[in-house]
């Protein structure tokens, strides 16, 4: 996993399809923007693969005048080249592509095939279609964790000088959840003796592992529950920047008569979304790991599947680029009245009273939740809140001051991050001194 996203690159190889390499195919790996993967197979026209890459939208016909259906393609693939072997996984057709008619006979086409996940140095692409581990490193996380690889001590001596001392010192994994054994591992580098700079480095990752089998979506679920908590936590797009995946079926020992390790192999994939870094510096998270720990981890989990209706809308606002105001307040407005529902559930009443309730009523018991540490919350914001958001969803209601709906909208996310840390556990001061 780098510090940067790396660019897009093009290897040539092959595909060996009954993986003793008695039968291949010529293939290029496109590694594309964000991650994604897409392999270019050539063939001749009226020979495998060609249906590989036919479209169920269109009808072929063959001799016997009956249509001939498309063939799916392997869901795991076993590719090679000169930079060792790939394991793409999850494998669709991304259409027919080209066709090249030849100065004699024969025709050429070139099919694209797409895959959702691609396991660097994988033995055989099929130990991979479930895994039994997956790592992430998301942007700010070791940050966001407090977890470094490596430690730094500054004394003073008598003289004055400042005498600074710096250790790897990798700490244990860090248990955050019992689902899917979730915790955060960190590795660190230190420069070699010969080194003309000294530099360290670490790198906190996101961990999952059962010793059953599961779909990748299971992993991937807990992982991006886990950066939308970070990106609550900062209120910044924050993305993964890279993954690792492990199977148990290539395990392998370092030297001959150890016990067989753990093989964790580099992913490529686009089905995450893999981003450039956003977390700066100076970045004062409204709230940290130590201030919710585990129990406020198994919270946020237990949020994640109460309150999904309100959750996706509201972290979509840090995905949208150059909105208006108008589309950034009707996402919110879906958000609150959402939150609100369940608030009133929370609290007691039933899902048809809850139900009932008014934009102006939920916004008002969001906003009573939080008035704690956010005093300065206006009498009136309800009410106009509630008015903004449906002057935006409704083309019959007069359009909307500017000003009001932008002053309406920040302390509208104010709110809802608040609401949320509360429920976290976060305590009340805390909430109040960082909002400031």
């Amino acid at each position: 996993m780098a510090d940067t996203v790396a660019a897009p690159t093009s290897r040539v190889g092959h595909l060996n399809l009954r993986g003793d390499f008695s039968e291949l195919l010529p293939a290029t790996l496109d590694e594309q923007d964000r991650g994604g993967v897409l392999l270019r197979i050539p063939y001749l026209v009226g020979n495998f693969p060609e249906r590989w890459f036919w479209s169920e939208l269109g009808q072929h016909i063959g001799p016997d005048g009956q249509v001939v259906p498309p063939e799916l393609p392997p869901a795991e693939l076993d590719y090679f080249d000169n930079k060792g072997s790939v394991g793409p996984v999850g494998c669709r057709s991304a259409g027919g592509g080209s066709v090249i008619f030849g100065g004699f006979s024969a025709s050429s086409g070139i099919g694209e095939l797409a895959a959702n996940f691609a396991v660097e140095k994988a033995a055989r692409a099929a130990n991979y279609a479930k895994i039994n581990g997956f790592r992430s490193e998301i942007d700010g996380l070791g940050h966001w964790l407090n977890l470094w690889a490596h430690r730094t001590t500054r004394t003073a001596s008598r003289s004055g000088s400042l005498n600074v001392t710096t250790t790897i010192d990798v700490p244990p994994d860090l248990r955050l959840a019992g689902r899917l054994n979730l915790s955060a591992t960190v590795r660190g580098t230190a420069p070699g003796s010969l080194a003309p700079e000294i530099r360290y480095t670490s790198t906190a990752l996101l961990q999952t592992f059962s010793m059953k089998e599961r779909d990748w979506a299971d992993h991937i679920q807990m992982h991006r529950a886990i950066r939308d908590l970070v990106r609550v936590a900062v209120w910044k797009p924050i993305m993964f920047r890279g993954h690792e995946a492990t199977s148990n079926k290539e395990k392998g020992a370092v030297t001959s008569g150890d016990e067989p390790r753990q093989r964790w192999c580099e992913v490529k994939t686009a089905v995450t979304g893999i981003g450039d870094g956003v977390w700066g510096k100076n970045e004062r998270p409204l709230f940290v790991f130590a201030d919710i720990r585990s129990a406020g981890i198994q919270k946020w989990l237990k949020f994640t599947d109460e309150n999904r209706r309100g959750l996706r809308p509201f972290l979509r606002l840090l995905d949208i680029r150059q909105g208006t105001v108008d589309e950034h307040m009707a996402q919110l407005g879906i958000a609150i009245e959402a939150f609100g529902y369940q608030a009133f559930r929370d609290a007691g009443a039933s899902e048809a009273r809850a139900d009932k309730k008014t934009m102006e009523q939920r916004v008002r018991k969001i906003a009573a939740e939080v008035a704690g540490c956010i005093p300065s919350i206006p009498t009136t914001f309800p009410k106009d809140f509630a008015d903004g958001y449906n002057a935006v969803k409704h083309a019959n209601r007069p359009e909307p001051n500017l000003d009001d709906l932008i002053v309406n909208y920040r302390l509208g996310v104010r709110i809802v991050r608040a609401w949320i840390a509360l429920r976290l556990g976060v305590a009340e001061a805390v909430v109040a001194q960082r909002l400031r």
